[in-house]
Formats: structure tokens, sequence, C-alpha cells
């Protein structure tokens, strides 16, 4: 009789606590649930393509919405590109670009007798606009004052001597031409794409003029159909791809404008590096002769100057803090590369993806590029939350932190600086975002109590205004957050 009251007891006790757990359960799936039905039915959002995934630390799913579902990433897409990178070019690794005389500099007659050989290593800093306290124009010009030399009689040879500017031909013939769409390039320089100062008048509708193009090549040549626009915004695109020398620029700039910036590809770095050197030595008063062009066979070959990029960390920093095209594939070019010879541009995404696939376990992408410009990559909110969770894993186990510094921080840094600056969740999302014409996504971790979550919302196919989407998400981040 006392054994049976026991069992009854255990029993019912068991059945307390199953239903005090599901009963927590079922009120904490609640209070996520609401705000997300509340988001998918909006009238911004509810004709959309929604793909959302939130876990804890541990890897619980604590919130989802067609987590598999095949979105377009837009820049999410670097997220796996640095997350490569990071794993597959060493820790100390920097580019260098090696200027080579080859001949003798007579020490007397400071003259170098023989070509000026800039052999590039496809750095994407190179005289990058991003890291200005580097240069390397600056640092061949010291290096000639410190050498006092006065002429070269032979030529300046921009060295591999190939033109293997290219671009991805997954990318749309309208984003070539803009600064966003420049390409891979073993010479790349200053970004790759020219600023170009505009000036227009009061009256909508009437022509523009182009002040200066900088940097300048003799062989860059623009039409420029650019007009004023009733937007305060710069609605101008350009037109070329590489090798192509002529730029159309159409569209329209704002008002009464003075000095005005648009940035435009360049149509082959090559060109416009040996220029910035060839104005060196000019501004010195080097003289140029372009006599002597030998190169195989020749005996003396000396070092001028070593110029060594940023560290690879603050390059991955670049590519997530402003969403960097041109550094997302430079990198990943040279990543590949390590292990396939005769790559290409076109090729880079498909061992990203077969290397991931295999990583994360899953088929659950469709990598196109490394930058995410093309619209035809394809991502699952699922497959970004376990990329981050893998990243949390050599974090936390392997006090691994190159990923995680190189992600901006919300309303405070990089492409989140104003995302959620004025929200509950202000500096406590670390990630990524990534927009293009109807499409608005996020990627990352939400930080509460000393814990990560990872967290992916992908919105695609919508037709209201962008600064509505991003509206619409950061009120529901914010509610996600005051929940968990």
């Amino acid at each position: 009789m006392v054994i049976s009251c026991r069992l009854v007891m255990n029993k019912r006790f068991l059945i307390f606590i199953f239903q005090v757990l599901f009963t927590c359960n079922f009120h904490s799936q609640n209070l996520f649930s609401s705000p997300l039905s509340d988001f998918l039915n909006s009238k911004e959002i509810k004709n959309s393509s929604v793909g959302l995934k939130l876990q804890d630390q541990s890897g619980k799913v604590l919130l989802s919405h067609n987590p598999e579902k095949l979105l377009v990433p837009a820049s999410l897409q670097k997220l796996f590109t640095t997350s490569y990178v990071l794993d597959h070019l060493p820790k100390d690794f920097v580019y260098h670009t090696y200027v080579l005389s080859s001949g003798y500099l007579d020490t007397n007659s400071k003259i170098l007798n023989g070509n000026l050989i800039i052999n590039t290593s496809g750095d994407p800093s190179l005289e990058s606009r991003f890291f200005p306290s580097k240069s390397f124009v600056s640092d061949l010009k010291s290096k000639f004052v410190e050498l006092s030399i006065n002429s070269i009689t032979g030529k300046i040879i921009i060295y591999p001597d190939l033109d293997n500017y290219q671009v991805n031909n997954q990318w749309l013939w309208s984003d070539l031409g803009n600064y966003y769409g420049s390409g891979y390039s073993s010479h790349s320089f200053k970004d790759n794409y020219v600023e170009v100062y505009f000036n227009s008048g009061n009256e909508i509708g009437s022509s523009t003029k182009i002040l200066k193009i900088d940097p300048m090549a003799d062989s860059f040549h623009l039409e420029n159909k650019v007009v004023v626009g009733k937007s305060n915004r710069d609605l101008s695109y350009a037109f070329g791809a590489p090798m192509q020398n002529n730029r159309t620029l159409i569209g329209t700039i704002p008002r009464n404008k003075k000095n005005y910036v648009v940035k435009i590809s360049m149509h082959n770095p090559k060109i416009f590096l040996k220029y910035a050197v060839e104005e060196a030595c000019t501004e010195l008063g080097i003289k140029t002769y372009n006599n002597y062009t030998k190169i195989k066979g020749d005996l003396n070959l000396d070092t001028l100057l070593v110029y060594s990029s940023p560290p690879l960390k603050d390059l991955v920093k670049c590519v997530n803090f402003k969403s960097n095209n041109n550094f997302a594939e430079h990198l990943l070019m040279k990543s590949v590369s390590l292990n396939h010879e005769n790559i290409n541009i076109n090729r880079t995404a498909e061992y990203l993806q077969l290397f991931w696939e295999d990583k994360l376990g899953l088929k659950e992408m469709i990598f196109n590029d490394g930058c995410g410009l093309s619209r035809l990559n394809l991502c699952s909110a699922n497959a970004f939350n376990e990329l981050l969770l893998y990243e949390l894993e050599r974090k936390l186990s392997n006090g691994k932190e190159s990923f995680f510094e190189s992600l901006p921080i919300s309303g405070k840094t990089g492409t989140l600086k104003y995302f959620g600056d004025e929200t509950v969740f202000k500096e406590k999302f670390f990630g990524k975002s990534g927009s293009m014409g109807r499409v608005r996504c996020y990627s990352g971790y939400l930080h509460k109590n000393a814990q990560y979550y990872p967290f992916t919302i992908m919105v695609n196919n919508f037709t209201y205004n962008d600064y509505l989407i991003r509206k619409r998400i950061e009120d529901l981040v914010a509610d996600i957050y005051k929940n968990i």
C-alpha cells in the first residue's frame, strides 16, 4: 500500500514537472512568436519572402520561420567568404609589392641604368582609400629621394606582364561600371575605381560638368550624360566593362553641387598604377627615357623597396565593416589559389561552396561570387546560423577572435552604425547587413547576459521602401532582444 502511494505521488510529481516545463516553454515561444506574427502580417512584409532563425549559444532553436528557404543574401555572403579566408590564409599573411630595378644604379651620376619594375601581387589595399595612413606611392617617392635618383634610362614596367582584370560573369551589366562592381586584378590599385568630380546647376534637367577625375589616365574616356535631378541622392550610373576604356555616365545628381563626387570603376587598374608611378617621377624631376626593355637574362635585379599591406585581420575587417566587394573578391582569390592553379573570379565561389557544404554538412547554399553582388547567390537562414555557431565554438573553445573582431556593432560601427542606434539592442548585435534592390538581410549575434544568440533574418521581394523594411526588422529585433 505504501509502495503504491509512492508510485502515485511520483507519477503526479512527474506530471507536474512536465506541465511546468511545457508551460514555461510555451510561454517562451509565445514571447517570441507574437512579435514575429505581427512582423510577418504587417503590410510592408506580408507579400515578401522571409527566412529567420534564432538560436541560443548551445544551438537550441528559439524561433524560426522558413529557416531552410533559399533566399538572396546580398552582402551576407561576405560572412562565408571572410570566415573561409581566415581559415585558409596564415594569421600573419600580408601582401607584398616589390619595386625592382633591372640593371644598376650609378651612385655618382644617380642614374638608374635599366628598367624600374613594379611587381604586384593582387593586393586590394594598394593605395586604398580605406587605409589612408598607408601609401605605396608615398613610400616609392621617399625611396627615390633616399637614393637621389635623377633619371631612369629604361621603362617603367608593371609586372606580371598580363592584363587579367576580370569581373564575375554573373554580375549585372548595370553594376560593372560602378565602383562596387570593380573586379579582380593582379595590379589592383586605389580600390579599382576613380572619383569623378561634378558641378551641377539649379535647373532640373540641365546638364552637368565634369571638373576632374582622380586618379587619371590618358586612355580613360568619359561620356557625360548626367543631368540635374529632383532627388538629393546620387542617382547616376556608369556603364562599361573591364578593358573598355570608355564609360558612359547617365542619371541624375542633386542641384547646386560643387565638386560632387561620383565613383566609377576603372577600365584597367594596371594602366592607372603605371600612370601614378610616372607622375611620381615627374613630381620629383626624375627623367625617364623608355629605352631599355630587356628583362629575361638580366643578371642584376635589385630590390629597391618592399611594400607590405595591412595585416590580414585588418583587410578582413574592411570587408565586413565597409561591405567591400573589391577586398572580398581579392582575398577569396588569394585563398583559393593556394590550393588551385589557374583560378579565375568565376570559379572561386565554387570552391567556397564546396568547402562550406562539407564543413557544415548541408546543401542550403548556391554561391556565384564571394561578395554577394550576384543575384544568383542563394542561401538559407539556417546555413548562416550554422556558420555563426561554427565561429562561436572556435571563439569559446580556441579563443579565435578575428572573425568576431571583423563584425560591425549595431548603432556604433561599420554598416550597422545606424541599425538599432536608438533601440534596446544598441551595441548588442554583432553582425553583417546585406542589401540590394528588394533585398534586406541581417546575420550575426545578439549578446545578452554574457550569452551569444546566433540570429539571421532574410527578407526578399518586398515592394515597400527599403527604409520601412529596415524599420520593421529593427522593431522585430528589439522585441526579440527584450524577450531573450
